[in-house]
């Protein structure tokens, strides 16, 4: 009765073309992910720096500037004056907002929001809410841009 240490393809040493083959799935495949990695490494800085400007805007009540950031397909469907009655419409007024982080992928970036407002509505509830938003940030034609949903 033979073993599977009398078994001479598990006890031989491997080929070494299967050896070579195993080297270079593994070059490649490291390659593949260091090239991914290093794309855009500035991303979240740039995306951060954006996205506090576009909140400087709106709360400046510039909003030309926080359309113009806009990704171009938003700006093909929506006026600027569409965008300023939303941004009108909404039951809040913003007093501050803080960048708090960016969490990019290759052509896209999560952006979370500390924002500090007020109800423009009767109620019950005074004060000021303090909120975390997400915004998505995509990468097209060359660039960072907001993507509106509103």
């Amino acid at each position: 009765m033979r073993t599977a240490h009398s078994i001479p393809c598990l006890t031989s040493k491997p080929r070494p073309l299967a050896r070579a083959v195993r080297w270079a799935l593994l070059l490649g495949a490291t390659l593949c992910l260091a090239g991914c990695a290093s794309l855009r490494p500035d991303a979240p800085t740039q995306v951060r720096q954006l996205a506090t400007e576009r909140w400087q805007a709106l709360l400046a009540g510039q909003h030309e500037k926080a359309y113009e950031m806009a990704v171009p397909s938003y700006r093909k469907l929506k006026t600027l004056d569409d965008f300023r009655l939303n941004l009108m419409s909404l039951p809040v007024r913003w007093k501050s907002a803080q960048v708090l982080r960016a969490d990019c992928e290759e052509k896209r970036c999560k952006v979370t929001v500390r924002v500090v407002s007020e109800l423009r509505m009767p109620g019950r509830f005074r004060g000021d809410l303090d909120s975390a938003l997400e915004e998505t940030w995509v990468f097209e034609d060359g660039q960072w841009w907001m993507f509106e949903t509103r």
